[in-house]
C-alpha cells in the first residue's frame, strides 16, 4: 500500500474491462471515498479512453482512505484502492 503525507492531492486510476478489451461502463461509473473517520464523499471522476477512470482525492486525514469505483450496466465491476496516510514530522496538528 502506497503511503502519503496528510493534504496530498493524489490521482487515482480505475480500469474497466470486457472480454480482456478497455471498456467504458454504458450504465456509468460512481466513485466514492471513504475517509478513515468513517465519512463517504462521492468524487467526481472522468473517463480517459478505453475503460480508464480517474479520480482526484486529496488526503486531509490520517490513517487509510479508501476510493472504490464502480461500474454499472454493460460492464459490471468495482476496483478498490488504499491509500495510508501517515504524519509528517511538519504536521503538529
Amino acid at each position: 500500500m502506497a503511503t502519503y503525507d496528510k493534504g496530498d492531492r493524489v490521482r487515482v486510476t480505475a480500469t474497466f474491462s470486457s472480454n480482456s478489451t478497455g471498456t467504458n461502463p454504458d450504465g456509468g461509473v460512481v466513485t466514492t471515498h471513504r475517509k478513515p473517520d468513517g465519512t463517504d464523499t462521492d468524487v467526481s471522476e472522468s473517463a480517459s479512453g478505453g475503460g480508464v477512470y480517474v479520480a482526484d482525492v486529496t488526503l486531509d486525514q490520517i490513517g487509510t482512505h479508501t476510493i472504490k469505483f464502480v461500474g454499472s450496466g454493460s460492464v459490471v465491476a468495482a476496483e478498490v484502492i488504499q491509500l495510508e496516510v501517515t504524519k509528517s514530522v511538519f504536521d503538529h496538528s
